[in-house]
């Protein structure tokens, strides 16, 4: 046991205590809390005129698999890849027989129009960073489009959470680095990619202007302004300028493969 007054010490990740980490939360409440889960539509109305309607699209760290199911049914078929074993078996169980699913054999259907890194790169340890960019920029086509979604700018400290027992500290979601537009155009050029467009939005439904479902309002007014704005934000995401929505606390960053 540590000493009383000890200070903490900052946790060490490894690849074993990742999976560990992401396969234990499958089995908690936590996975109800998961990025895919409460933002996926955001982040498929913001990407999806990057995506190849009826093309081949990659979701790259796929978790349980919301996200590529919400892609799939956008009409853009997917596969997934995960590397959490027990999260890859749920993954393949929610997703199997489904019209649209391109598998969890992310080589089996490469090179993809496009790949989807949501909320992924943050939980990359640097020793795996490079391997990882490097086969994302593998398994896309030339010109094709890799689409990153990732928090702006984190405090990662504001975040960290403290084990009486092992007397350590860690990020309550596992993240490992804090980017910034500039700071992420800069590890992915040398890797083979040119950013084209980074937006910062707010990933709910109050930065988006986009009435909450809970919201009970008369029809058709509900639906009207949905349909309105939803359209609205799908041609300001298209229009290839920077977008910027409600705190800009995270980025959605869209480069081409070189």
């Amino acid at each position: 046991m540590p000493s009383e007054h000890a200070p903490p010490e900052r946790l060490v990740w490894t690849p074993e205590l990742v999976a560990r980490f992401w396969d234990g939360v499958a089995h908690t409440a936590l996975d109800a809390q998961s990025f895919a889960r409460i933002a996926g539509p955001l982040v498929i109305l913001a990407a999806r005129s990057h995506f190849t309607p009826g093309g081949r699209h990659l979701d790259f760290g796929a978790g349980d698999g919301t996200l590529t199911r919400l892609m799939i049914e956008a009409g853009f078929p997917t596969a997934a890849c995960e590397p959490a074993p027990e999260r890859r078996a749920v993954l393949e169980r929610r997703l199997a027989g489904l019209d649209g699913f391109l598998g969890a054999e992310a080589e089996a259907h490469a090179p993809y129009d496009a790949v989807l890194m949501a909320e992924v790169i943050e939980h990359v340890l640097d020793r795996d960073l490079d391997p990882v960019l490097r086969t994302v920029h593998g398994f896309l086509r030339p010109g094709g489009r890799l689409v990153i979604t990732t928090p702006h700018a984190e405090d990662l400290d504001a975040s960290m959470v403290y084990c009486p027992v092992s007397n350590t500290l860690f990020h309550r979601w596992q993240h490992v680095r804090s980017l910034t537009p500039e700071s992420l155009a800069a590890l992915l050029a040398p890797r083979g990619f040119r950013v084209i467009v980074t937006h910062l939005v707010e990933f709910s439904n109050l930065g988006f202007l986009l009435p909450p479902e809970r919201l009970r309002l008369p029809w058709p007014v509900g639906p009207l302004w949905r349909r309105l704005r939803t359209a609205q934000l799908a041609r300001r995401f298209a229009s290839g300028r920077p977008v910027r929505l409600g705190n800009r606390s995270h980025m959605v960053c869209v480069a081409e493969r070189l």
